[in-house]
Parts: C-alpha cells; sequence; structure tokens
C-alpha cells in the first residue's frame, strides 16, 4: 500500500501521472512523441553506452534528470511504457570516467540495506547532484513538497529525505527544505539538517523555544483575531496565532570550517483572504545566522532583522556572515530576549 504523507503518496507499488503530453529529460522539456532513447540521450552526451550492462538502450525515457561533471556521468529516468503513468523503478546509469566503467542500478532494488525500510518518493527526477561519494536524487511531488534521494557512490539507496536540497555542510551534513502541505491556511517554513553518518534528523528552524521576532508576530496575529473574532470562520482558518506563514528567501550560505549557515525568513503574509480584512504582514527579511550545526549541544543562532544586521555589521551579503571573523563578532553579543 502507498503511505500517505498529507498530500504527499509515497511507497513502492504507486504511480504518478505524468505532466499532461511533456517528458521532462536532464531539466528539457520535449514534446511526448519526441522522447528520447536512453542511447540517443548517451551519445548526445558523447558516451558509448556497454551494451553489456545497460539494458534500456532502445527503450524511450523519460521525467529524468543528468549529472554530468568531470569525474562521472550519472542519468536517473524512467522508462516510457506508453500508459500515461510514471511507473517504478527508477532507473541509474552511472560512468565513471576515470575508470571508464558503466555501472546500473534501480530503485527500489537498489539498498544499501536491504531489511532497512527507506521510503521511495517517486516523481519526476528534477536535479542530480553529487558531494562528498554520495549522489542526490530530487524528485518533484507538488508545487510545496519534494523528495530527496540519497545514494552511495555506487548507487545503493541510503535514506530518503521529505524535502528539497539546500545545502550542505562539509561531507556529512545535509540542509534541506522540509517539505509542506500544499492547501493549507498557513505555510511555514521549516529548514532541517541530516547527518549522513549518524542519520540523526534536526529541525534547524524554527529554534525552540520561539525567538524575540516570532514572539512579536505571534502577539500581532493574537491580537488581530482576538479583534476580529468572526474573521475565522468566513476564512476558514484556524486562526492560531502560533502557526503563521513564513518563507525562506533565496538561498542559504554555509562555511564548512564553521560548520556555520546563514538565510533569510519573510513573515509577510502568503496567503490573502477573499476580502478587504486581511492579517497582517511580518516583517519581509529577517536574518538567522547559526553555528556549529554539526553538533546539537553547542549548535546557536542568533536572529535579526537584515537592516539591523547592515547597520551593525556593514553588510547585507549572506556570504559575509557565516566567515570566522563575523561570527565571531555576531556571537560575541548576547542573544536577544
Amino acid at each position: 500500500m502507498a503511505e500517505k504523507r498529507g498530500e504527499r503518496y509515497c511507497g513502492a507499488v504507486f504511480a504518478l501521472l505524468l505532466f499532461a503530453s511533456m517528458t521532462l529529460v536532464g531539466g528539457d522539456s520535449r514534446a511526448a512523441d519526441d522522447t528520447l532513447t536512453l542511447r540517443q540521450a548517451l551519445v548526445a552526451h558523447g558516451l558509448t553506452p556497454d551494451e553489456s550492462i545497460i539494458k534500456n538502450l532502445d527503450k524511450k525515457i523519460t521525467s529524468g534528470a543528468e549529472l554530468d561533471d568531470a569525474k562521472q556521468f550519472v542519468i536517473a529516468y524512467y522508462v516510457d511504457d506508453g500508459s500515461g503513468l510514471l511507473n517504478p523503478p527508477l532507473f541509474l546509469e552511472r560512468y565513471d570516467r576515470n575508470r571508464a566503467e558503466w555501472k546500473s542500478a534501480s530503485l527500489p532494488e537498489s539498498h544499501a540495506k536491504p531489511d532497512e525500510q527507506v521510503d521511495i518518493c517517486y516523481g519526476s527526477v528534477l536535479r542530480v547532484t553529487a558531494s562528498g561519494g554520495h549522489f542526490f536524487l530530487e524528485t518533484h511531488i507538488n508545487p510545496s513538497a519534494g523528495c530527496v534521494l540519497v545514494l552511495s557512490g555506487d548507487l545503493k539507496l541510503q535514506t530518503s529525505l521529505d524535502g528539497w536540497l539546500l545545502g550542505h555542510v562539509g561531507e556529512d551534513t545535509v540542509i534541506y527544505h522540509k517539505s509542506q502541505v500544499h492547501f493549507a491556511p498557513v505555510h511555514p517554513a521549516e529548514l532541517a539538517i541530516y547527518d549522513l553518518r549518524t542519520k540523526r534528523d534536526l529541525t534547524l528552524f524554527p529554534s525552540k523555544p520561539d525567538s524575540p521576532i516570532r514572539r512579536a508576530r505571534t502577539a500581532q496575529l493574537a491580537e488581530f483575531y482576538k479583534a476580529n473574532p468572526e474573521w475565522c470562520n468566513r476564512n476558514d482558518d484556524p486562526c492560531d496565532a502560533e502557526e503563521f506563514d513564513s518563507g525562506l528567501q533565496g538561498k542559504v550560505a554555509t562555511n564548512e570550517t564553521e560548520a556555520a549557515v546563514a538565510f533569510l525568513i519573510s513573515y509577510e503574509q502568503i496567503q490573502h483572504a477573499a476580502e478587504d480584512v486581511q492579517k497582517p504582514s511580518g516583517p519581509k527579511n529577517v536574518l538567522y545566522v547559526y553555528r556549529r550545526v554539526n553538533d546539537e549541544a553547542r549548535m546557536e543562532y542568533r536572529e535579526m532583522l537584515l537592516e539591523d544586521a547592515k547597520a551593525r555589521f556593514g553588510t547585507a551579503k549572506l556570504e559575509d556572515f557565516v566567515q570566522p571573523e563575523m561570527l565571531q563578532r555576531i556571537f560575541s553579543e548576547a542573544p536577544a530576549k
């Protein structure tokens, strides 16, 4: 049976509908009648496939993505069986340029530990990346939900993360944005880190207990709900002052040596009511700077408005806030209460 997570459906035995009459191969959209075969896709990259290893060479492929760098070529794809469905397995082919060797694998068959239950979240593959001897396959579930499949260098599935990849802090720590319920009155962002060695999954943002800016946002909404008691019923909104919109602004900045991460969060209102009365918006650019994210016991963070950070530290660039000297300045000050 497929497993339901909010609006995500995961499992090894179900199929997802393909985008109507379109296929996606390596980020390139083509009409369904112009789908490439695997052989054509490989030849287009100047590769000579090994027919004794790769079994799908003359089959049409769909909804995949490629990684092509100096070390290797990797393609993740589905076979287009003509059904209009995205049916498992998800196939992978890797060419090691240094060894001039091909390797094939497919999911769900390729597990690092077959006795462990790993959720395979099927969907169109949006991107394939590599870091620290691992491969990361990002799949699409819906506009606010995705999945990251983490594979070892020999294409064995190690784990899956419910969301989409944001970056890395060293070889073994992954930063990702957790999926959200697509249709909901509020859309709170949640960022997490995953340790590939210990399999520790830790929520990075929002941190508990709530920070001063988030407490102020809760108080602001509580006042609005108190002054507009019928608004919640009219707009089918739970009106929980502690649950509110937040969104990641742009990319995250990281520093491996300091195990530091910096990012911007907007608390502006995302969902708008179909009437004149609207929830008040919160601040747009709130800076969060973390250090020692690879050590939960010693991890700490600071929160401030970006305009205040620029006035105090003379910069608004995220990359500057994760540099050693800047981190020392930021964390030499006591956190706001």
